[in-house]
């Protein structure tokens, strides 16, 4: 079913009235509709004729683009397109959203394709703004300057969503700052008729030519647009542009952000870019500082990633350098970076070894290494538990949380019984699970021994000093092999278990122990158990967990911090402790603040990713202060930076490990809630009072 629409689609580019025609064709034969049942929808395209079932389909798709699901997003928009035109309620819509889902697949040129044929169709449409703007979004992406300026000029000027004209302006003012020369705005500019866009140009080169000390020509544009100036929004720019060409140029600077805005993490990267546009958008109200940001698209790709940093290292305009997302874009990222010598700040990468690659290397995540050790802290220290299991994925992130929580462990004074580890998915983890039990029945085995050996000795020191066994009618005397007790007229001969179940200083329970190991028998030897597992793995471990009845106390690593996963499994799982580097108290005010102002400007609620692209460029920018900016300035302030404290996460690179964000958070599941327990600050830990 997709080849054949994405087949179709793509003779749009010569013929799109055969494309309608070909669609109806098929809509006649119920070829469209063969996979509907894949979504539980009716077995023809006729269903969709009610109009309601065709928002539900709609809704669908917007659903599955939401949780960033764009294949199926994908199909499902198809579907939508694929009802006649005379019937369709959701035609301009799902046409909307197809090219939004086409551009974070990375397939730019079907986005551009069907945005024309949006312009061409549509020309009334409610969301021609937003159709605009994503044609200007994919042309900044392939490099085409001039024409997604042109596009960011028309979204200004017939847009009424607020978010949509600054997010235009800004992206507008860094393609003439940066990717255009004045020439070339100049020669553009006598080719617009439009006077608002005219204003525009004008308003923009004549800040381009103060920056660069052409204050003659500053002036002669500033002067060419005072009675061309009729909108509101334009009379502010106006102002405050005349304004700023009569003072010195001040220093205009840039982050470069790179990030994968579209391919499989695309989601991931927009959420934090909204979070670094809304961060930098903070600043600005309360700042003098001229900074803006670059955001280029590195589809996730390494050789991209590397043809990006080169490009704004390159740029003395640019200051620092805000991404990748993955570990696997940021090594070779964080190398160029530090040859070039300007700081990289990533928000998520979580490789150990990244910060070694040089001084002007920063990981705002806390990394593997850390993290592991700071649970294994509080897991000897806090927790006072002695003897702990591991059950790890053997992999890097595995390793690296298992060894440093361990050796934490060991440091402290706890001991390491057994460390179990599982390749690919937990499908299966009978063996791992029965060692355990085996380790733990042996341990329990060794403890009684021990508590028996003591306790004996016990016993003896009793029989000589305690008036209760050396009466005239009674006295006990503790062999070394067993234990006499001597009545009146009698001598009964005890085992050391019986002597000590009759004096009363050991439970018959206590010896139920049994030789071979059960599944109905609780091994309760082992007090921790480190379950460092992805977040895909919960629901295969879990299960498994409980049926080989271990009686544990459990840590676990970020990935546990699902608040709705944690109650399905709230009988076994409360008490869990787990790290992470991030919390969000979504009942404090600060939040509640923060989530209002968010929506309002961005669109939606904030995601914790959209929190890590906020919190991390705020602690970039609270580095920017009076004089001159340089790179190594900010590297030096990053270095000494004292702890930022954020939305969902805190950050300071002082600690343990240097250039490593050294705050996290010791989060504890108990009765249906996630609540910090113990706060790590410059790899210190303390501890909250309950």
């Amino acid at each position: 079913m997709n080849n054949t629409i994405m087949t179709l689609t793509l003779l749009k580019k010569s013929c799109y009235y055969l494309f309608i025609v070909l669609i109806i064709l098929l809509f006649d034969l119920n070829i469209c509709a063969q996979d509907l049942s894949e979504y539980g929808e009716a077995d023809t395209i006729n269903a969709y004729f009610d109009e309601s079932e065709q928002l539900a389909l709609f809704q669908k798709g917007v659903d599955l683009y939401n949780m960033e699901r764009y294949w199926d997003a994908l199909h499902v928009f198809n579907k939508v397109n694929s009802i006649p035109q005379s019937e369709n309620h959701f035609i301009s819509s799902s046409n909307l959203m197809l090219m939004r889902t086409y551009l974070r697949l990375g397939d730019i040129e079907r986005s551009i394709l069907l945005g024309h044929e949006f312009e061409s169709f549509y020309k009334e449409s409610e969301y021609l703004d937003d159709v605009q703007y994503t044609m200007g979004e994919a042309f900044f992406r392939q490099s085409q300057y001039t024409d997604a300026l042109l596009y960011f000029l028309s979204v200004m000027k017939i847009t009424d969503d607020e978010r949509l004209r600054r997010l235009s302006k800004e992206t507008l003012e860094t393609i003439i700052d940066l990717f255009l020369s004045a020439e070339e705005v100049e020669n553009l500019k006598e080719k617009i008729e439009d006077k608002f866009n005219e204003v525009v140009l004008s308003l923009n080169l004549s800040e381009k030519y103060h920056s660069i000390g052409e204050y003659k020509r500053a002036n002669k544009e500033i002067r060419s647009v005072r009675g061309l100036v009729k909108d509101a929004f334009l009379e502010d720019e106006y102002i405050k542009i005349k304004n700023q060409v009569k003072s010195r140029p001040t220093q205009k600077i840039y982050v470069g952000v790179v990030l994968p805005l579209s391919g499989p993490m695309s989601g991931v990267g927009e959420k934090i870019l909204n979070g670094v546009r809304y961060a930098l958008h903070q600043f600005r109200l309360r700042s003098d500082i001229n900074v803006s940001a670059i955001v280029l698209d590195n589809r996730g790709d390494v050789i991209q990633s590397i043809k990006q940093v080169e490009y704004l290292s390159k740029n003395p305009k640019v200051i620092a350098i805000f991404g990748p997302v993955s570990s696997e874009n940021a090594v070779p990222m964080a190398a160029l970076a530090n040859q070039y010598k300007i700081p990289m700040i990533t928000p998520t990468a979580t490789n150990s070894e990244l910060s070694s690659l040089g001084p002007y290397v920063f990981q705002a995540n806390v990394d593997f290494e850390n993290l592991g050790r700071f649970l294994g802290i509080y897991c000897a220290s806090v927790s006072g538990i002695k003897t702990v299991a591991s059950l790890s994925p053997a992999d890097e992130y595995g390793k690296d949380m298992t060894d440093s929580f361990c050796e934490a462990v060991d440091e402290l004074g706890g001991r390491i019984v057994t460390q179990q580890w599982y390749i690919d998915k937990p499908e299966e983890l009978r063996f791992q699970l029965k060692n355990i039990r085996q380790v733990g029945l042996e341990l329990m085995h060794d403890q009684l021994a021990e508590k028996i050996r003591l306790t004996l000795n016990h016993l003896r020191q009793l029989a000589v000093s305690d008036t209760a066994w050396w009466l005239d009618s009674l006295y006990l005397s503790v062999g070394e092999r067993d234990c006499q007790l001597f009545s009146e007229d009698t001598v009964y001969i005890l085992s050391h278990q019986q002597a000590l179940i009759f004096a009363g200083l050991m439970d018959s329970l206590e010896f139920e122990i049994p030789i071979k190991d059960s599944i109905e028998f609780m091994i309760n030897s082992i007090n921790g158990l480190l379950l460092p597992s992805h977040a895909t793995d919960l629901n295969m471990i879990v299960p498994q967990l409980e049926y080989y009845n271990l009686k544990t106390m459990m840590f676990g690593s970020g990935n546990w911090n699902d608040l709705s996963f944690l109650k399905k499994n709230q009988r076994f799982l409360n008490g869990l402790k787990f790290v992470s580097d991030y919390y969000i108290d979504t009942e404090s005010i600060q939040y509640k603040n923060f989530e209002s102002y968010y929506a309002r400007l961005i669109g939606y609620k904030p995601s914790r990713f959209d929190l890590y692209g906020y919190d991390t460029m705020m602690a970039v920018l609270s580095n920017f202060g009076a004089g001159e900016i340089t790179r190594k300035e900010i590297r030096k302030k990053l270095s000494l930076m004292p702890t930022y404290h954020g939305i969902c996460r805190n950050i300071s690179f002082k600690g343990n490990r240097p250039r490593v964000n050294s705050c996290a958070f010791i989060l504890s599941f108990d009765k249906g809630l996630i609540r910090p327990t113990a706060i790590i600050e410059n790899g210190d830990l303390v501890t909250i009072a309950e």
